[in-house]
């Protein structure tokens, strides 16, 4: 509907509107009173005044609000309206009730459009200027203050009621519409936060991250960096693979992958790939704690995944699969990273001799083995202990490459706070991971643990110590009288 049209348009093209329904009212309350008051005089030429300042309204709308901006348009045309207002105040010779409509008006039109107190008093000052004007030189001083008529009370009255009501009306569908648009863009904001969630997925976190705050475009380019480059895989895995129906495959893998790469994101690594079960991942780009820090922080990641592997492969031991292990290769160098591929799909990925290095490192590797270059050794020596290995001929690589193998880190404080437990003695494996026990099961494993402790210490107490166990005293009584009774025998 055309009504409904009107409402929906900007608030400058209903800020028009509204002036002309104001100024038409304006116009006609002053023709009533030029044609029913005795005293009226001139009051025929306000309705021209008034038209000429609307026609001359859209044109210099749009010169001051490109000149000077929203906030002078809004403030020039209150200045006009005031201008207005006193002209026909003083047309009217401030009848009582006319006055105080259009004294509302004002006092309406400051606060709606949020006037400052500067401009306010600007517009005081220019309305006295204007009142006293006209009375001067265009009205005259008649008598002031007079009873309206009805016909002009009525006539007031209805139309501040039609103009408030109406602006009011259009105040709240303007803000039910910013409502309804605001939860428009609430809605497409999470809509588009679920899909680069999911998108974000198919990258490395690090990259997506880089990206989403504008620091990375999205195109073919790659730079040379020293870089720390990890590669892994299942050792068996393809014979497994051969043996399980394609769910208890997939649930294998998955369960692997999913703890792998946890660890790697709690160490900052960047998972370039995923080829089956092998992983290759680099520490150094697009973010880097210095080459140093990189490859310890690479290394401790490999020590966790050798430890969570056990893990995995106990719990897949007692749900009937065959024990699995993991072999590793490290090597640091330089290579370049980047973005290759095609401009319509690319991917984010690592070239260079070390990323060969790493994977033959690992095919080289024995099971559960961490086997790292010798560039990589020379950051980390000092905090890590490793053992040297006999310089292997590697595929693809010229040169026999010296490596070593990573036994453990260097600690010299015990941490209490730590999270697994690994200890394995004579007849005795304790392996405790507590990221894996929730709270309502520490009394259970409590429980567990005492039990085991006095089912100990009762074996200590019926063994001596040559481990034989201990008779009873009426065994030991019964077992000395038959050695009396041999003795006599003889």
């Amino acid at each position: 509907m055309p009504l409904e049209r009107m409402f929906d348009k900007q608030p400058k093209q209903f800020e028009i509107f509204q002036r002309l329904m104001g100024y038409i009212m304006i116009a006609v309350m002053l023709l009533i009173y030029y044609f029913t008051s005795p005293n009226a005089h001139n009051q025929l030429y306000v309705p021209i005044f008034i038209l000429f300042i609307f026609l001359i309204s859209p044109r210099l709308s749009r010169w001051l609000e490109y000149q000077y901006g929203s906030v002078v348009r809004k403030s020039v045309y209150f200045l006009i309206d005031i201008v207005v207002i006193a002209t026909a105040l003083a047309a009217v010779h401030l009848s009582l009730v006319i006055t105080f409509i259009l004294l509302f008006v004002a006092i309406y039109l400051a606060v709606n459009h949020k006037i400052s107190m500067m401009i306010g008093s600007l517009a005081l000052l220019i309305s006295i200027f204007v009142f006293y004007f006209n009375i001067i030189f265009i009205f005259g001083f008649d008598d002031y203050f007079q009873q309206t008529s009805i016909e002009l009370t009525v006539l007031s009255f209805m139309g501040l009621i039609i103009f408030i009501n109406i602006s009011n009306y259009y105040q709240k569908r303007r803000m039910k519409r910013v409502d309804l648009q605001r939860q428009n863009y609430f809605n497409e904001m999470n809509r588009y936060i679920q899909l680069s969630n999911q998108l974000s997925r198919y990258a490395p976190l690090q990259l997506w991250q880089s990206i989403m705050r504008g620091e990375t475009e999205a195109k073919l380019e790659y730079k040379r960096k020293k870089i720390t480059v990890f590669f892994s895989d299942i050792q068996g895995f393809t014979e497994l693979s051969e043996t399980l129906i394609p769910d208890d495959l997939a649930f294998v893998l998955n369960d692997y992958l999913s703890h792998m790469t946890e660890i790697a994101k709690q160490y900052g690594a960047t998972i370039d790939k995923f080829m089956g079960d092998a992983i290759l991942i680099f520490f150094g780009d697009p973010e880097s704690q210095g080459v140093e820090q990189d490859a310890k922080n690479c290394l401790d990641m490999a020590l966790a995944m050798r430890q969570q592997m056990k893990f995995l492969r106990a719990r897949w031991e007692k749900m009937g699969y065959a024990p699995l292990h993991i072999r590793m290769g490290i090597s640091t160098g330089y290579c370049h990273v980047g973005n290759y591929g095609a401009v319509h799909r690319m991917t984010y990925t690592i070239v260079g001799r070390d990323a060969n290095l790493a994977a033959r490192l690992q095919s080289a590797a024995e099971i559960d083995e961490i086997l790292i270059s010798d560039d990589t050794y020379k950051l980390v020596k000092s905090c890590y202990l490793c053992a040297p290995k006999e310089p292997m001929e590697l595929k693809g690589i010229q040169d026999a490459v010296k490596t070593w193998q990573v036994m453990e880190k260097y600690s010299n404080i015990q941490n209490e706070n730590e999270q697994w437990f690994d200890y394995e003695y004579k007849g005795f494996h304790l392996v405790l991971d507590m990221q894996e026990v929730q709270n309502f099961e520490y009394i259970e494993l409590i429980n567990v643990l005492e039990s085991m402790i006095k089912r100990i210490q009762a074996q200590e107490q019926l063994t001596n110590t040559h481990g034989v166990a201990k008779l009873r005293l009426e065994d030991e009584v019964i077992s000395f009288e038959k050695t009396l009774d041999l003795s006599d025998e003889k």
